[in-house]
């Protein structure tokens, strides 16, 4: 065991062990499709080997007087079986994240408490290289794989939220409500998880064509998907709003492998009247130019930090604490989108991993109240994007794929619901 034996939850992490349940959990998932069958015994012997190198990764959840904390785990979990109905509930005893495989898949799901989206990729770009490693293969430690036998630095256990936060003007949270997708839900607490593969050349170009990068153009086809669904609904017309993570080590020197994102929320008002796809695209790529900048996303994150340094809050009972962290959940949270967007861009790693490497996928749990989620990987020339959902209507994946299709990209749909 390493001197590193517990953790302070970081900034972002401190609403999970709140708002999560015994059948829910904020997880993510992600997925490497690899070329040959999967050892088992090699996957666990390079999971064990991890352990040092990602201490905080290694923890479950415990409860203190006044805050959760993170305790290391005394061995690492133990490698499973891949399952139809991925991203189960994780309890607070439990480590917090899984190693699952099947044939030739291998798959991570993680507890966001730990880290986003990331830190969570550079932690399976280290565990694929160290077990193609222990199968005999000679991978490089560079372009996000970290080398197993370092020692952590100081800098990627740290909570980058304290000390970036720098704002004295803090902007309000609230905005207003946004449109809720409805549905059936599915049973026994089934996710289904519909993914469609497509040329990432063809989405780059289509983008383009409209004066857009990929992520405003699939957002911006997100919300025309979901506005449909609120017409077709007939209920009185909310706001229809998507919400996008936004990596902000882009912005920060740090690398930090815990949590350090922020959320955008474009959208559109059905009460302003109807909007084309253009109308919808543009509103999505002003407001990203307009908010994605490093004073609004400081301001946004100093207001979360004022928060937690609180003199008075920091010294009032867990108990007490997560009482008000649940109603400003329930008062805010989830009720300022409609849905979520996560694209995780180009996977980069050495050209010696990628070539053992068929396909990357990457999935959300869906949020607790909102039924869909929708998740983007790039990995070469091949884009995977997944929608998560716990309602047994298809709407907003069909709509979605079938607008696809119509900007000239060819799409492969596969999903885990038999």
């Amino acid at each position: 065991m390493s001197d590193y034996n517990w953790f302070r939850l970081d900034n972002a992490a401190k609403i999970y062990p709140v708002i999560q349940t015994e059948r829910w959990s904020p997880i993510f998932r992600m997925t490497a499709i690899m070329k040959e069958p999967v050892s088992r015994e090699l996957l666990q012997r390079a999971l064990d080997s991890l352990s040092e190198r990602f201490p905080s990764f290694y923890v479950r959840i415990r409860t203190g007087m006044f805050w959760y904390y993170l305790e290391r785990l005394s061995a690492a979990p133990r490698v499973e079986d891949d399952v139809i109905n991925p991203c189960g509930a994780m309890t607070k005893g439990e480590p917090l994240f899984r190693v699952r495989c099947h044939e030739n898949r291998i798959s991570l799901e993680m507890h966001h408490v730990v880290t986003d989206g990331t830190g969570g990729l550079t932690f399976f770009k280290t565990l694929l290289a160290q077990y193609l490693r222990m199968a005999g293969h000679d991978i490089p430690c560079d372009r996000g794989v970290l080398d197993p036998t370092d020692r952590p630095d100081d800098e990627e256990l740290e909570d980058a939220f304290m000390r970036f936060s720098e704002m004295k003007i803090l902007p309000p949270r609230m905005e207003q409500r946004a449109y809720k997708i409805r549905g059936t839900r599915l049973p026994m607490d089934f996710m289904r998880i519909t993914t469609g593969t497509m040329r990432a050349s063809e989405v780059h170009a289509a983008a383009k064509r409209h004066g857009a990068t990929v992520t405003e153009f699939l957002t911006a086809l997100l919300l025309q998907c979901v506005y449909k669904i609120q017409l077709a609904d007939g209920h009185p017309q909310r706001p229809v709003k998507v919400s996008v993570p936004v990596n902000l080590r882009r912005y920060y020197g740090t690398r930090t492998l815990r949590n350090f994102s922020q959320y955008l929320n474009p959208g559109i008002d059905p009460q302003y009247g109807e909007f084309t796809f253009e109308e919808i695209l543009s509103q999505v790529h002003h407001y990203m130019r307009l908010m994605y900048t490093e004073k609004n996303l400081n301001a946004r994150i100093s207001k979360n930090v004022a928060d937690e340094k609180n003199v008075v809050l920091r010294f009032v009972p867990l108990f007490v604490k997560n009482a008000a962290i649940f109603f400003e959940w329930s008062r805010i949270g989830e009720n300022l989108f409609s849905t979520t967007l996560s694209n995780m861009g180009v996977v980069d790693m050495p050209d010696e991993l990628a070539q053992h490497i068929e396909r990357m996928d990457f999935a959300l749990h869906t949020a607790r109240r909102n039924k869909c989620e929708c998740a983007v990987l790039t990995f070469g020339d091949t884009m995977s994007l997944s929608f998560s959902s716990t309602i047994s209507e298809r709407y907003l994946e069909r709509l979605f794929f079938t607008a696809l299709v119509k900007n000239s990209i060819h799409v492969l749909v596969e999903s885990n619901e038999l």
